[in-house]
């Protein structure tokens, strides 16, 4: 099975170069309300509802931060259940770089200061001083960096990362091996034309050490992560736990050892939706 989810994601991942390989490159402003086409494709019914009521059960807004190549409606099936139990969910599409409509392509600072950007936005409207974030993948890791470098301190309550790339990645050794071949520099610079954040989501880049330096959390917040044994995208799939102490780091089979979810299925699969909403009710 993980060797059929490799090879769908390397032919995925061909196309998406073909398809970029024609594409002008140009980095787009920061935007919070800029309309998103191309792999979005499902209406989220209630999200960014900004007169929605937050309550003593629901204090803060929740938002919603997607990974790589995807958009907001990535959450199509696990924003509707967290919406029907009460929360005010907010989602954005961030790092649309050089291909429409596909998100998390720029570099993971710009895409920080996106998630920043719509955040302090969020905050102002509902009258709050802090967020909840739940984010997957690359989603997992940007309020970690606002939080840190930017003006984010204090404003986030509650971080639930799902599969995220906390300490870097190898791609199933891939890195590692074009590295020993001595050729991950220049391919690397051809990514860089196209989708800064791969290279530094990569173990041991120059971003993953400057996110990391110093401690993986921040003072005050409630940090969660789950994470799946089937993981192909952030591997290995314990680099996704965060190692300061107070963190809760759950493995997805531990819970249920019949799950055959992978890196992409674990945002919007029932089992893992279920799971986020039971910890959301007990801490």
């Amino acid at each position: 099975m993980k060797f059929a989810i490799s090879s769908v994601l390397g032919a995925a991942s061909a196309a998406i170069l073909v398809a970029l390989s024609v594409v002008q490159v140009a980095a787009l402003p920061v935007s919070t309300d800029s309309p998103v086409t191309g792999l979005q494709k499902r209406a989220i019914s209630g999200i960014n509802n900004y007169n929605c009521k937050l309550t003593a059960a629901h204090p803060r807004p929740l938002i919603l931060v997607h990974s790589t190549l995807l958009t907001v409606d990535s959450w199509w099936t696990f924003a509707p259940v967290f919406i029907k139990n009460g929360y005010c969910v907010f989602g954005l599409t961030y790092g649309i770089y050089s291909l429409p409509g596909v998100g998390g392509l720029a570099s993971v600072e710009h895409s920080a200061q996106e998630l920043a950007t719509f955040a302090d936005n969020v905050l102002a409207k509902m009258n709050v001083t802090q967020v909840d974030i739940v984010g997957h993948s690359q989603g997992g890791i940007l309020a970690r960096y606002w939080m840190k470098y930017l003006d984010g301190a204090g404003k986030v309550y509650r971080h639930i990362g799902i599969s995220p790339v906390t300490r870097g990645t190898t791609l199933d050794s891939l890195t590692t091996l074009t590295k020993a071949w001595g050729i991950f520099s220049p391919l690397a610079a051809f990514f860089n034309l196209f989708a800064p954040s791969f290279t530094e989501m990569v173990s041991g880049s120059t971003f993953m050490t400057k996110l990391n330096a110093g401690g993986d959390t921040a003072p005050g917040v409630i940090f969660s992560n789950i994470a799946t044994k089937y993981d192909e995208v952030v591997t290995p799939y314990t680099t996704c736990f965060q190692n300061d102490t107070g963190v809760t780091n759950v493995v997805l089979q531990d819970l249920c050892s019949l799950s055959l979810n992978e890196h992409c299925k674990t945002s919007n699969q029932k089992f893992p939706i279920l799971y986020l909403v039971d910890l959301y009710h007990t801490l």
